[in-house]
């Protein structure tokens, strides 16, 4: 019988064999911007993919790193929920989905960047399929409250069925066919480890999640 690998050296080969793969990806693209650069869509390409292979090399490193963030992390919340939905922009004008954003003057929390894109990455990918097809639109507030931040994404879907409400944060439950019930898992992760937490809100009709945080010091 085969023996089973232990999960953090199943990572770190991971990470290994990633790493060639995407310096290759990163120098073809450094090479498009060198030799294209007048070319203002392909700049801007090149440019997004660079950024995007830097944040696979990031969060691949962070992965071996699990805990709480070195001390003098800082993260800005607001920049995180623009540079998410960047990635999300296009996907959301094909299905007819709007982003409200009601952001307010946050001061910077003790959270790493990556971490907190990865975060709203996944709030508001599950905010745009809670939608579907039919659109609609979701809101995304972010203030200070006593000693720390908070941000709470809300759509206009369905909500989340009462069934699942119990066990909404445990790895591998998801409502949907194609989910594989690992975001809310690594968000309320992510979360914790920085000293915040990560809550399903009631109210609706939509899902409400508010993300808290502490401030940077």
């Amino acid at each position: 019988m085969a023996e089973t690998k232990d999960p953090a050296l199943l990572l770190a080969e991971l990470a290994h064999e990633l790493r060639q793969p995407l310096t290759g990806i990163r120098a073809n693209a450094e090479l498009l911007l060198d030799s294209h650069g007048g070319d203002a869509t392909v700049r801007s390409r090149a440019a997004a993919i660079v950024q995007q292979v830097q944040r696979i090399q990031l969060l691949l490193d962070r992965a071996r790193r699990p805990g709480p963030p070195p001390p003098g992390t800082r993260g800005d919340l607001n920049q995180a929920v623009e540079a998410a939905w960047s990635l999300l922009e296009a996907d959301a004008a094909r299905q007819g989905a709007t982003l409200e954003r009601k952001l307010g003057k946050v001061p910077q929390v003790a959270c790493d960047q990556i971490a907190l894109e990865q975060t709203f990455g996944n709030l508001l990918r599950n905010a745009m399929e809670a939608l579907g097809s039919k659109g609609g639109r979701i809101r995304v507030t972010t203030a200070t409250t006593g000693g720390g931040a908070e941000a709470i994404v809300e759509d206009e879907g369905a909500g989340i069925p009462a069934e699942l409400r119990a066990r909404l944060f445990s790895p591998f439950v998801t409502g949907r066919a194609s989910g594989t019930g690992l975001g809310l898992y690594i968000c309320r992760s992510l979360a914790e480890e920085a000293g915040g937490e990560l809550d399903l809100l009631e109210g609706g009709p939509g899902a409400r999640f508010r993300l808290r945080l502490p401030l940077a010091r």
